[in-house]
């Protein structure tokens, strides 16, 4: 069962949706994640794609950030994270989009929308396929200095995004998981 691990919320368990359609991010790679991020998290607006449960967005309200839109198209999770958002009273704080991912990322570019923290957790044999969709959305919505993580299956290989403007400043491995940090390049970096 997901849990918050630190912040406002701290050991409170969360749902999560029954079956196999989820799984949840380890605590100790989420652990690694919000130490790396640290204070920064503080009034970060947050988007979490392919959310699951959403622990990694209200993992980020309890530790401070501003706002979490959570992207999320499985009925069991979508139902989870209402509990959730119940649970936590951060329904003014959370934006909840069911559906196909592509359709809300477009919309969200469409609205001029930017993140400064972007988390991406794609169902572990589809990664492939959601690099087409980062290249095309995700830059859009990232803020200049704004920070995309994406969690990945150990075996496949970290995703290349430098074609997108994106650069991965870090990977970390944490057991069956690797967490990915992409930032834009620098202006001085593009040529």
């Amino acid at each position: 069962m997901p849990r918050i691990i630190a912040g406002t919320h701290k050991g409170m368990n969360l749902f999560a949706p029954s079956g196999k359609t989820s799984r949840p991010t380890p605590d100790r790679a989420k652990e690694a994640l919000f130490s790396m991020i640290g204070d920064d998290i503080e009034g970060m607006r947050v988007l979490d794609v392919f959310a699951g449960s959403g622990q990694i967005a209200f993992e980020a309200l309890s530790r401070g950030a501003k706002h979490a839109t959570l992207i999320e198209r499985d009925r069991d999770a979508i139902s989870a994270i209402n509990k959730n958002i119940a649970k936590t009273h951060w329904g003014d704080r959370v934006t909840l989009m069911g559906g196909d991912c592509r359709r809300y990322l477009a919309m969200l570019k469409r609205r001029g929308e930017l993140f400064d923290f972007i988390y991406v957790d794609p169902p572990w044999g589809a990664s492939e396929v959601f690099a087409l969709q980062i290249s095309h959305d995700i830059p859009h919505l990232l803020s200049d200095d704004g920070l995309l993580v994406v969690e990945s299956e150990r075996k496949k290989p970290v995703l290349e995004l430098e074609d997108v403007g994106l650069r991965l400043v870090k990977s970390c491995q944490y057991g069956i998981c690797v967490l990915s940090f992409y930032q834009f390049l620098a202006v001085s970096d593009v040529s």
